[in-house]
């Protein structure tokens, strides 16, 4: 079974929808769950792992 994982794009515009007062429990659940399956950059995953 291939590994899906949200794009860095709908990762953004999720955030955006999560940040928005006006965004309906839906809208942010469904942006819940893109930023879920969003998996960090390897950067990121470096800096993670030196914060532990």
């Amino acid at each position: 079974m291939k590994h899906k994982a949200s794009s860095d794009k709908l990762a953004s515009m999720a955030s955006r929808v999560l940040q928005d007062e006006n965004s309906s429990k839906k809208a942010k659940s469904l942006a819940g769950s893109v930023l879920a399956q969003h998996e960090p950059h390897e950067e990121d995953k470096e800096e993670k792992k030196n914060v532990n």
